[in-house]
């Protein structure tokens, strides 16, 4: 999957914010953006993700397609789009949908 902290990124360049002006506007420690950027494994939450699609004014898919065109096919960015309109509870149920037929075709 693409990797979204690059748009949040360029974004956040682009409205002349600095990272701890970004944390602010997403409720978040000054810690948690830094994360992003110093340490491989920290991502962004879905939550976050979507708070800052929000902030910025773009869609699921418009910070992923950006970020890795080749990679995301049409559908996967209707997915993405279409997800992010969910409530928490509603995507947890689709996650869940989609980790049983993945169980159930490597059976």
């Amino acid at each position: 999957m693409a990797d979204p902290r690059k748009k949040i990124d360029e974004l956040r360049i682009k409205n002349n914010m600095t990272l701890s002006q970004l944390a602010g506007a997403l409720g978040l420690s000054n810690t948690s953006v830094y994360n992003w950027y110093n340490e491989k494994n920290s991502m962004p939450t879905v939550r976050v993700l979507e708070d800052a699609c929000a902030l910025f004014g773009i869609s699921m898919a418009e910070l992923f397609a950006d970020v890795d065109c080749d990679r995301l096919n049409p559908k996967q960015l209707e997915l993405l789009e279409l997800f992010s309109k969910l409530s928490e509870e509603q995507k947890a149920n689709v996650i869940s949908i989609i980790k049983s037929i993945i169980s159930s075709n490597q059976a």
